[in-house]
């Protein structure tokens, strides 16, 4: 209770009414403001220059017109009179459909034995105990370092051999699995508590039921970034699929892509609206599981 003396306001902060000093509110710094300007300046700038190819690429493919009508100058981006006749040509002149069937089966089948065989070998090094294990894990690691170029001929021989040129499996096998997902799923599977596969164990699943029934879902992330990762490799694939696919039925997008430029012409128009529908499934992919993308990359460069 306040004395009849007491001469203070009563709506002031009680610490200014027993005779403290009270804080004062924090005044906003307006010298951050043009840092934070001008970060988010940089930040557009970046996006206008990342996203500008394939804006260019969008408004080539709508234009109408020869070979020679494509070049403009002063160059425009977008069309005064925008067509789809780029687009009709080539899903009616060319097998694109067969391009895009052959691209389709060896991305999955490469992205999936990818996922599967770099989970399986990741969740052994990270959670089971076997001799020189680490000097296993070193030896895969030291792959990293061999250019792929010197594997390209054994692994060419070795397809030949087994009679698998000119099909699906040729162009899907020799791309299973990599050292580098065997890293990345290891360093995300080190995350899982150890308590988890011991219940497992007392409840009588064997080791690959633990691995399929417990690990392979917790690692939902880790196994999306890498299969995100392991498809955009695929599909973009050209050498391989050129000197695998010897006939016009194995033609995947990119050798066809590659085949639509000559010496002494290129169609910018029919090339802009292949290239469009070639990386359209990328983006799109990509933007259903970028959470999962962004999750596993993380989760797998903060665990060792």
């Amino acid at each position: 209770m306040t004395s009849s003396t007491d001469t203070r306001p009563v709506g002031l902060p009680l610490a200014a009414r027993v005779g403290g000093a009270a804080r004062p509110r924090p005044i906003i710094q307006l010298r951050a403001v043009p840092e934070v300007a001008l970060v988010y300046v940089g930040l557009a700038t970046m996006c206008v220059f990342i996203l500008f190819p394939f804006v260019y690429v969008v408004g080539t493919s709508l234009r109408s017109g020869s070979a020679f009508s494509m070049l403009t100058y002063p160059p425009t981006i977008f069309p005064k009179q925008p067509s789809l006749e780029n687009y009709r040509r080539i899903l009616t002149e060319l097998p694109v459909a067969r391009w895009y069937l052959n691209s389709i089966v060896m991305a999955i089948g490469v992205t999936a034995g990818e996922v599967f065989f770099c989970a399986l070998t990741g969740y052994t090094f990270a959670k089971r105990n076997f001799p020189f294990k680490n000097l296993l894990f070193a030896g895969t690691m030291a792959t990293l370092m061999i250019p792929a170029g010197l594997t390209f001929f054994p692994a060419y021989l070795v397809t030949r051999s087994l009679g698998l040129l000119d099909t699906h499996a040729g162009l899907i096998l020799p791309g299973i699995p990599s050292a580098f997902g065997v890293f990345m799923l290891r360093q995300f599977m080190q995350s899982i508590p150890d308590e988890l596969i011991d219940a497992g164990r007392i409840d009588g699943a064997s080791e690959f039921g633990i691995f399929w029934r417990i690990v392979m879902p917790i690692s939902t992330p880790g196994l999306a970034a890498l299969g995100i990762l392991a498809m955009n490799w695929s599909w973009n694939l050209l050498l391989w699929p050129l000197v695998v696919g010897r006939s016009k039925d194995m033609i995947t997008l990119t050798v066809g892509l590659a085949n639509m430029t000559t010496e002494f012409n290129v169609h910018y128009g029919l090339l802009s609206a292949a290239v469009f529908l070639a990386v359209a499934p990328l983006i799109v992919g990509f933007l259903f599981f970028q959470r999962y993308f962004v999750a596993g990359l993380v989760a797998g460069a903060t665990k060792g």
